[in-house]
């Protein structure tokens, strides 16, 4: 019986171990990213949860903290989208991100 709870303890020690590890390498990451990068995530991925979301979230946090992919590529892809969308013949009001980033849309 002893044997037995000890087991259990260690099981439950290394669990619990492995959880802060894992929170503590999220946290880590998390604050390693730039502002941009950040934001070019919650653009990308959105905010909401579930799998597909931290699977987004968890690729882009890799290419952007290995320096694969540059943030200022992905608002601008998203910019770009809203801006080349139909929305039935006239263009939307850019949005305030685009607006800060790139001064809005411009004619040409």
């Amino acid at each position: 019986m002893r044997i037995g709870l000890l087991i259990l303890s260690i099981f439950v020690c290394i669990a619990l171990s492995q959880g802060w590890i894992a929170r503590g390498y999220h946290h880590a990451t998390s604050r390693a990213l730039s502002e941009d990068a950040r934001l070019a995530i919650e653009v990308r991925c959105g905010k909401s949860g579930g799998r597909a979301v931290a699977e987004c979230r968890a690729m882009l946090t890799k290419l952007y903290l290995s320096g694969s992919l540059d943030p200022d590529k992905t608002l601008r892809a998203h910019c770009e989208a809203v801006k080349n969308s139909r929305w039935g013949g006239s263009r939307p009001t850019p949005p305030k991100l685009c607006v800060r980033r790139y001064g809005g849309w411009h004619e040409g």
